[in-house]
Parts: structure tokens; sequence; C-alpha cells
């Protein structure tokens, strides 16, 4: 048996297939299924338990939404509410999101899949947006292309890039005579200043006055006098003096050398040769001999000349002398030299005593340029 039940006043029986509405008390002495009841609004059956999705809600948030569990039953939670179009979740898993992320905050820069428009980031100096991008601000000194970043280099600075450092480059800034100048004391240069571990500048006139002024040399005595290299600084003389008016060269002293070039020699005063006397039986004649006394009273004397091509223009002279004043005869005092003759002979022999030659050597042989005995 099925009732089919309308809102109103309904008189008289209710049965299976009238629309009516029961007024007053009705007991059924049987078991009624909700399956036997009709919708008339929903146009079907009315449903009964088994057809229920939700049978118990647990939990009494406000404007909570119902989160399905198990079995029929559903839960509300504090954390998930929908009020004045907002829903309130403490997070939020989805694959996507489609709408404005005006009210997004906190967002974590590594957590974006693509690119942020320039125009919703802060920007700190130096920075713009142009057209959506964040670019760095050119100025008059940072270039900004399509390579990045760099620096504006003017070559007549001095400044250049080396292994991608910015260094100084002296070579690259123009001459200081570019223009026919040329420097001055005002001119500055650069300067490392290492104790206070700084950077500083100083002009030309204050680096020679207060440094290579207390540095360098300077020169000793009276107008005219040679310098000489004394212990910390020049030395002079006036014993030793230059005349720049007559070309003269002043020495009050001894002059020592080994050798000499003069082209036209003057002496005004007493001229010294060097003077040696030997007994010995052969003699070589030394680089600075110019006298030789031989004494042959007790022996036979060989005096042997160096060669001639080793000593153009030098004038030796050999005197046979003997320490016995009174005896007239002694032995003899012989010249020669292995690599020439002397005139035309193969030696000079000096037998008398008191006998002298003057050789002089031509580059090519010996040649006796005066003779005595």
């Amino acid at each position: 048996m099925a009732y089919n039940v309308l809102k109103g006043t309904v008189q008289g029986s209710v049965d299976q297939h009238a629309d009516q509405e029961i007024d007053g008390v009705k007991v059924f002495k049987n078991t009624v299924s909700a399956s036997v009841f009709y919708d008339t609004d929903a146009q079907s059956p009315c449903a009964t338990m088994k057809d229920v999705a939700i049978t118990t809600i647990n939990g009494g948030t406000k404007n909570a939404l119902l989160v399905f569990e198990e079995s029929g039953i559903a839960k509300t939670h504090h954390n998930l509410i929908y009020k004045n179009d907002t829903l309130q979740v403490t997070r939020v898993q989805a694959a996507s999101f489609i709408g404005s992320g005006a009210g997004l905050k906190n967002i974590p820069t590594d957590k974006f899949s693509g690119e942020i428009n320039a125009n919703y980031l802060n920007h700190s100096y130096g920075l713009h947006d142009v057209r959506g991008d964040l670019q760095v601000k050119a100025t008059d000194c940072i270039k900004v292309d399509e390579d990045g970043v760099g620096i504006s280099l003017d070559s007549s600075t001095g400044l250049w890039l080396k292994s991608g450092k910015l260094t100084i480059d002296a070579t690259k800034a123009d001459p200081i005579n570019l223009r026919g100048q040329n420097l001055s004391d005002n001119d500055l240069l650069i300067v490392s200043d290492i104790s206070a571990n700084s950077t500083k500048n100083t002009t030309l006139k204050n680096l020679y006055d207060g440094y290579l002024k207390l540095k360098v040399p300077h020169a000793a005595g009276a107008k005219g006098q040679v310098q000489i290299r004394g212990t910390n600084d020049f030395e002079a003389s006036p014993k030793l003096t230059y005349d720049l008016t007559s070309n003269t060269l002043k020495v009050e002293g001894k002059v020592e050398t080994k050798a000499a070039n003069i082209e036209k020699l003057v002496c005004q005063g007493a001229v010294y040769h060097n003077i040696v006397k030997t007994s010995e039986p052969v003699y070589q004649v030394a680089d600075d001999d110019y006298t030789i006394l031989c004494d042959s009273s007790q022996n036979k004397i060989t005096v042997q000349l160096p060669p001639p091509c080793n000593n153009t223009g030098r004038v030796i002279v050999i005197k046979k002398a003997n320490t016995d004043r009174y005896k007239i005869n002694s032995n003899t005092v012989e010249v020669c030299c292995e690599e020439s003759k002397i005139d035309i002979s193969d030696s000079v022999i000096l037998k008398s005593n008191y006998s002298v030659r003057t050789l002089q050597s031509d580059g090519e042989a010996w040649m006796i340029i005066n003779k005595i005995g």
C-alpha cells in the first residue's frame, strides 16, 4: 500500500491514488516504508535511508564546509570556512588557478613557474620598468645593451678592462704633449698610500720636493769642480776642476793610468819615466818598463823584448851598466825579440860598459832610434 501526501486540508479517507491531506492522527499498525510515499514536488517516490548520501554531520562550526569522511558521515572544520564570498583555508593544493592573484602575498620567488612582469616588482635605486622588463638605468658611465650591463670607458682616461676587471692602462691615455703642452708642477699623479691603505694624489712638484730631491745625490763644491762619488752624496775637490771656457782639465795631483791617447803633449815641468835594474841572465821586459839598466859584471844578460805588434809606438831604453866602475870590460848584454828583427839584425849586442840603445816599435818590428857606444 502506498500513500501520496499533499499539503493542505483534505477531507475523507487517504488512499493510494488520490492526493489527500491527512487531517488528524492516523495510526499504522504495520511498518510503513518511505518508498510507499510519493513526493509530488520531486515527482518521484520518497527516498529511503539507504538512498541518502549523508546520514551524520559531525562538528558545529558556523559557515564551515562539509567534508565527507566515510559511510554517510560528514564533518565541518574550523579552518575550512566560506563567508562573505571568501573561502578561508590554511593550505590550498591545486594544479592551476584562474583569475587574479592580486591578493596573494609572501610568495617565495623560487616558486614561480613563469616570468614576472617588472611592473609588479618593487624597484630599488638604479632599476626601472621598461615595457614589463626589469632593467638597469643607464647613466653617464653605465651602459645597457644586448650584451648586458657594462661600464662606458673613454680611452683618454687610461681605464681599461682586462680579464673582466677594471684596470689602469697608461698606454690607453693620451700623451701629455699631444697638443704641445708638457709636464708642469701642478700636474697630478695617483699614489697608493701603503701606510693608510688608500689611494691618493700628489703633484709633480710635491713628488720632487718631498721625495726625489731628498733621494738623489746633489752637486758639491764650487763651480767647475769635478764631481766624485762619496759615501752618500757627491764630493768635490778644488784640486780637480774643469774650465768650460778653455776646455781645460786641471789636476793638482797625480794621474795614474795604464794607457793614455794624447794627440799633443806639452810638458812644462819635469818628466818622470820608470827605471829598473836587473842582473838576471834572462830578463823579460815588463809592461811598465821604460829604462832598463843591465848589470852584467857577473854574467851575460839577455833582454827579451815584447811583441812589436802589441806595442806600437812604445819606446824602451836599454843601458849596459857595471857595478865595478873601474873595470872596462864585462859580460855582454844581448837584446832580441822572438817575433821580429831589430832593425835588420836578429839581435843587438852591447859590449862596452855604459852603451845605450833606444828602441821604438812601429807595430811590425823594433827599430833603433838612438845609439850610444
